[in-house]
Parts: C-alpha cells; structure tokens; sequence
C-alpha cells in the first residue's frame, strides 16, 4: 500500500537493522497533479506540476547525499507497469554507503528547506531498501 512516510516501526527497523554495508533504496514515485506549496509560498504562483515541485526537492537531496557518499544511479519515468498494477510516475534509486550515510542526509542542515518541495510535490511513494547479496555481488554491477 503506498505511503507518504515510514512508519516509526518502519524507521526504527531501518535504523537499527545490523547491515553496516552499502545499500541501495528504489524509489517508486506517484506525483500530484499540480504542487501544492500554499498560498503564501513563494512558488504558490508558478502553477509547478507535482513532478516539477519533486525534482526540486530531488536535486536538492542528491546534493545533500553526495555530502555523506550517496549518489542517484538512476531517475526515470515510469514507462509502464510490466508485472503487476502499481500506478508510478517515476523511479528514483539512491546508492549510500551505508545507512547511517543516509540518516546523515536526514540530518542535512538543509533538509527541511528542500523537504517542502517533497512535501509540496509528492502524492505517495513506496521505497524499497536493498543491500548487495553476497553471492553474485562480485559478479553484478554494485557499489564500489
């Protein structure tokens, strides 16, 4: 069922989850129609598209990851649904060399300034967290 935010369950098992090597999270994306900033915002008159208020908030927080080691691998639209019947508008997938790396980036001093393109753009999500698997990890493409 796609969300906004983690629960605090969700959050906690991340955090505390023994793994201490690089992980990669996939982000499935659903953008609202237009933003919705407020009206006293200054981008309130920009007329901006979800998506556009999300890429905002993107570029901001791919620059925030760099800071702590992550990187965007990959930012795409959602051509089409293959297998199953999710409804996405794009895929974002963020490699950090750990997960206090990415924890890190939530502490970013400029977090909450960009977080409010997020909020403002941002319909619903789902991420997925995934760590290298050990036994074809040396024969696939993964974090160096």
């Amino acid at each position: 069922m796609p969300a906004f935010q983690p629960t605090a369950d969700q959050f906690r098992a991340f955090r505390d989850d023994p793994h201490d090597g690089p992980i990669a999270q996939v982000n499935l994306l659903k953008f609202k129609d237009r933003a919705d900033y407020g009206a006293d915002a200054p981008e309130a008159s920009e007329g901006l598209s979800g998506a556009d208020a999300y890429r905002r908030y993107a570029l901001a927080f791919q620059q925030a990851a760099s800071d702590v080691g992550g990187t965007c691998v990959f930012w795409g639209e959602a051509e089409r649904m293959f297998i199953g019947d999710g409804d996405y508008d794009s895929v974002m997938i963020m490699l950090f060399p750990n997960r206090q790396a990415f924890i890190a980036t939530l502490n970013h001093p400029d977090y909450n300034a960009m977080h409010r393109h997020r909020d403002a753009g941002l319909l619903h999500q789902d991420l997925i967290v995934t760590r290298p698997d050990a036994d074809i990890a040396d024969k696939v493409n993964t974090y160096p």
